[in-house]
């Protein structure tokens, strides 16, 4: 397997669990910054879906190489 290819999916991993199991903390900093264009709960939905799409991305890099 690619090392580089590994790395990457265990960061994605990383990533998707902090945003989906934190999207509370992230959206109340992020709402403050972007109170214009999304709210708080928009964007708690929009750290969970990213989330999601992180942690599969990675294994996805992780086991199809």
């Amino acid at each position: 397997m690619n090392m580089g290819k590994l790395i990457i999916g265990i960061v994605f991993v990383g990533l998707g669990l902090l945003f989906f199991f934190n999207n509370k903390n992230i959206a109340v900093g992020a709402a403050k910054i972007y109170q214009r264009f999304y709210s708080e709960q928009n964007l708690k939905i929009i750290f969970m879906v990213l989330g999601v799409i992180l942690v599969l991305g990675g294994l996805v890099l992780i086991f199809l190489e």
